[in-house]
Formats: structure tokens, C-alpha cells, sequence
């Protein structure tokens, strides 16, 4: 069943055109890799699936519903958990409590004036934690978190909604191999257990390689290619744009 449908989307900035027609589908429980060299577009095109901006023309379907000019955080009420290539978490707050904050928002209990938010959600946030490889560093100060455990954590924001469509800008940035080893391996139990698509940029070629079902190339604001990594591999636009080969 396909999920997400992305409809001749273009954006400019000035003068400059960074993403120009690009269309695409993502099935549900598929693992989409949206891959291309710095400056082809990933991150505005991702931007503009979860409503961070608007885009200039084309159409986002989410479900059937076009959600192009929706906000953020209407859009991840309906279900689309977003991680970011900078990681984004509130780094006064200990892990726990960033997520909580999050399960915070998910159950609407914002306003919860009479009960101390340290009490809510303690076993679901941990729960969170746990999936991510995060318990032991529970009760830490997310300020001191190094930047892979931040990306972790942010993994952990972005599935705090339970997520039907889960779009994670370079999740394993700044990660050691065994580490990005295991973060990949979530995604991949992520689509396979619970049947949420994964749709991800990514620089390391090996993790896309690794468990994308199909991977989508864009160069210079237009999508060049898709297909499933066998077909990626031997494409001659994609070696000679992106692979070095």
C-alpha cells in the first residue's frame, strides 16, 4: 500500500532552484534511501515532506490526504516521526526527560497542571530508551551526550508517536561503524516488525546499501534515478554523479 506520495515537487531560494519535479512513492514497512551528493536538494526535499517548508509547487500525499501545506506538528499527529541531520533535543533536560517531553506531546497532557511531568510516561520513555541503546544514560544531561548518543536520542523523539512513516535525515552521522551498525539494524526491525516506512538520507553508501529495499538518487535538484541497490550500483548517471565510480 503505498504511504507517502510526493507529486512534481519543486522549491527555489532566490535565484536558485533546489529541488525541480521530483516525484516518488514509499510503501508502507519499506525502507526508502534517499541518497546524492551535498547540495542536491535531500534535506529541502525532506523539509518539505514534514512541513518545515512550503514547497513552491507539486503536491505531498500522506495517506491520500495532501498534506503539503500542513504544519509540522499537525503532520506528526498523523503520524510522521522526523529526525534531523542536526540533531535537535533540549540539552538543559536529562535523556529521560527529553523524551518524556515528547510522549508529553504525543498524549496531548501538556497541560496536565496538577501532576509533576516528571511522573508521566516514566515506563514508556524508558521503553523508548531501551529500543535505542540509551537506558544506561538515562538520567544524564543531554548537553553532555556525545553527538552519537544525541542521534540516538533523536531517533527515540522521532518514535515517540508511534510513527507510520519515519523520515530520518543521516541517521548515523557522526557514529563509530558499530554503532551505525546497530542504528541501521533498528531501522530495519523498525519496518520489519512494525510495518512503519522508513524513508532516509544517508551518506554512508554501505548502510543504504545494507537495508534499503529501493534507493532514490537526486543530483542537483532532480531526481536521476531509482530502483533497488543492485540496479543503483550499476547505474552509469549514479556512478558518475555520486558513487566515484
Amino acid at each position: 500500500m503505498t504511504l507517502l506520495s510526493v507529486r512534481k515537487l519543486s522549491k527555489a531560494f532566490g535565484g536558485n532552484q533546489v529541488v525541480r519535479g521530483v516525484s516518488f512513492d514509499v510503501a508502507a514497512g519499506e525502507i526508502v534511501a534517499l541518497i546524492g551528493p551535498n547540495g542536491a536538494g535531500k534535506s529541502t526535499c525532506f523539509n518539505m515532506l514534514n512541513g518545515q517548508i512550503g514547497p513552491d509547487s507539486g503536491e505531498v500525499l500522506f495517506d491520500g490526504m495532501s498534506i503539503g501545506s500542513w504544519s509540522p506538528d499537525r503532520i506528526w499527529r498523523l503520524g510522521v516521526g522526523r529526525g534531523f541531520q542536526i540533531a535537535a533535543t533540549f540539552g538543559s533536560m536529562t535523556v529521560r526527560d527529553n523524551v518524556r517531553a515528547a510522549l508529553l506531546s504525543r498524549h496531548r497532557a501538556v497541560w496536565r497542571f496538577f501532576r509533576p511531568a516528571s511522573g508521566l510516561f516514566t515506563q514508556e520513555a524508558d521503553a523508548l530508551l531501551a529500543r535505542v541503546g540509551l537506558t544506561p544514560l538515562a538520567s544524564q544531561g543531554c548537553g553532555t551526550l556525545a553527538y552519537g548518543d544525541l542521534k540516538r536520542l533523536e531517533l527515540a523523539l522521532a518514535m515517540s508517536n508511534q510513527p507510520r512513516l519515519l523520515l530520518v535525515d543521516e541517521p548515523t552521522a557522526g557514529m563509530t561503524p558499530t554503532d551505525r551498525g546497530a542504528v541501521t539494524d533498528l531501522l530495519l526491525a523498525l519496518a520489519r516488525e512494525s510495518g512503519c516506512a522508513v524513508l532516509f538520507t544517508e551518506h554512508d553508501t554501505d548502510a543504504v546499501f545494507r537495508i534499503a529495499d529501493r534507493i532514490l538518487v537526486m543530483d542537483k535538484g532532480v531526481l536521476i534515478a531509482e530502483g533497488n541497490p543492485a540496479a543503483i550500483r550499476t547505474n552509469a548517471l549514479v556512478r558518475a554523479a555520486y558513487l566515484g565510480v
